[in-house]
């Protein structure tokens, strides 16, 4: 009986208490575009939250097909996260078809994460197809670099508090420590990667902009001709000489979901190594956000 006229009293508060104001009983229902910015968003959340990301794991996000299970996600949903920079335009159908007010652009439930990041390789020329798939907006692959991960936390920190003013100053809270945490671990990846600071890098495509720009790493090329444009025999052989015109190591990496052959069979050509690694949390053992730099340090450096 205590517990019915308990429970009947704050659902009354929060009828008292005006829309601004979420029920103590409920959590705000967090819709992420992938499990990096879902495991910020718990973070900052925490128990106020309640988080599920739309794709899970490295993925390639050209190649997302809309299921009907993610607009039930989106309907359901008090803040959506995006990855913005026309990289997830498919959120846009999502969150037409879901008519979820509260995840419109101008509404605190809506975050476009990319908003506050310095973007990298923003094309300062006029662009076409023959370019490849060269993004106008910038090289999307941000999270890749972890200090960007303290920008989008602010950002999440600063929508949960337009959407819970009276929590606060638990979302500070959970902020500072996650900052606090994530600087800390920050200072430890730069002194291993250290080691790795001399050596050169090729990558299959411009995934590695943020991550090489983070820890001062010097990139040599990429297998694919333009973005988007496979590798042909030629484009290969000048790769080759890249390498081999350099005394120092090169170390040749690819995300774990574009094709493996191009970078082993050139790594065996010029004794260089290859590494085929996980760009997102959701991958086997890769939990967290910190988890994702912990893995690719200790890939790239062991």
């Amino acid at each position: 009986m205590c517990f019915n006229k308990a429970k009947s009293f704050i659902i009354m508060c929060c009828i008292l208490g005006g829309s601004s104001i979420l029920c103590a009983l409920d959590r705000i229902n967090i819709v992420t575009v992938n499990d990096d910015f879902a495991s910020i968003a718990s973070s900052i959340g925490g128990e106020l939250v309640h988080v599920k990301s739309l794709i899970s794991g490295s993925r390639n996000l050209h190649n997302i097909n809309p299921k009907p299970s993610m607009v039930m996600k989106v309907k359901n949903a008090d803040m959506v996260i995006r990855l913005g920079m026309s990289q997830d335009s498919w959120m846009d159908g999502l969150i037409q078809v879901a008519r979820n007010p509260k995840l419109f652009s101008n509404q605190p439930g809506y975050l476009d994460a990319s908003k506050d990041i310095e973007k990298l390789e923003v094309p300062t020329q006029n662009i076409d197809g023959s370019h490849g798939d060269v993004h106008k907006e910038g090289n999307p692959h941000y999270w890749l670099n972890p200090r960007n991960g303290i920008v989008i936390a602010n950002a999440v920190r600063n929508h949960l508090i337009a959407i819970d003013p009276t929590n606060k100053t638990t979302y500070d809270k959970n902020f500072s420590q996650f900052s606090k945490q994530l600087s800390e671990k920050i200072n430890q990846w730069e002194k291993r990667m250290a080691s790795v600071r001399e050596k050169k890098f090729m990558s299959y495509h411009k995934v590695w902009a943020y991550f090489y720009d983070a820890f001062k790493l010097k990139d040599i090329g990429t297998l694919e001709v333009f973005p988007g444009v496979p590798p042909t025999i030629n484009h290969l052989k000048l790769m080759k000489q890249t390498i081999k015109k350099n005394s120092d190591e090169t170390i040749i990496i690819t995300a774990r979901y574009y094709p493996k052959r191009f970078g082993e069979s050139l790594a065996r050509d010029t004794d260089a190594n290859f590494l085929a690694l996980s760009t997102n949390v959701g991958d086997p053992n890769i939990e967290t956000y910190t988890d994702l730099f912990d893995y690719l340090v200790t890939e790239i450096t062991e």
